[in-house]
């Protein structure tokens, strides 16, 4: 009788699984509206590209100024 009874409860909660609705898509005007965490990641994202940028040409102004010294320097005497 246990048997029978732990096969009715395992088919009950398999239907109810199989039956669950399935879940639905969002509005389409909801689709625009971001979550407020994403924005943030989007913007802590922004934020690192433009001090990636940065990084990248602080070694090029170095070296530009350095070159322009040299020929400046080596012009004079």
């Amino acid at each position: 009788m246990t048997i029978l009874r732990s096969m009715i409860a395992a088919i009950i909660l398999a239907a109810g699984l199989f039956l669950a609705p399935v879940a639905t898509y969002a509005d389409e005007n909801s689709t625009t509206a971001k979550h407020p965490a994403i924005q943030q990641a989007d913007a802590q994202r922004e934020k690192e590209a433009n001090r990636k940028r940065y990084l990248l040409a602080f070694p090029a102004a170095v070296i530009g100024i350095t070159v322009a010294l040299i020929i400046i320097t080596r012009r004079r005497k």
